[in-house]
């Protein structure tokens, strides 16, 4: 029963996180080139603090539901998802909150001198996200491929 939910908290999470990196790969990063001063804190800084509140809800529990998966899946072919979920969270964890934040911080700040060293922060932002978009595809990825590959998941209810 634990893993069930383990598996599927951390596919719930996966799936949000791969979502929010292709709507900002291919639908926003393309609109944010002509960002200025005056419209950086409506398009780009209220997005941010609300995918930064959400996922600093979601992704701790991402990490114990991929610990869980490894340590009911140890001793089996299985525990190879579960590390590549719990990998996969910390890298996406470790751009995001040690690379990407400051960032952000940093333009919701006003900390640039002129748009042009805003566009230069930006597309320093967009290639780190860039990571997080392959990241967070490879994480979906195994964390889906675990629970087709698993099978009767709902057996484990009963």
């Amino acid at each position: 029963m634990i893993t069930f939910v383990s598996a599927l908290w951390f596919l719930f999470g996966a799936t949000m996180y791969v979502g929010t990196m292709w709507v900002l790969k291919w639908f926003l990063f393309p609109t944010w080139r002509g960002l200025s001063r005056d419209n950086v804190g409506t398009h780009f800084g209220i997005p941010t603090k609300r995918a930064t509140a959400f996922f600093t809800g979601v992704v701790p529990l991402m990490f114990v539901a991929a610990i869980i998966l490894v340590v009911t899946e140890r001793g089996t072919g299985w525990v190879w998802f579960g590390v590549a979920c719990l990998v996969g969270i910390f890298v996406l964890t470790f751009v995001g909150q040690g690379l990407i934040i400051p960032i952000n911080k940093r333009i919701r700040g006003g900390q640039f001198a002129d748009d042009a060293e805003l566009r230069h922060l930006l597309h320093r932002w967009m290639t780190l996200n860039d990571v997080r978009f392959y990241g967070s595809t490879f994480t979906w990825v195994a964390i889906t491929w675990y629970v087709v590959a698993r099978g009767d998941l709902l057996g484990a209810l009963t």
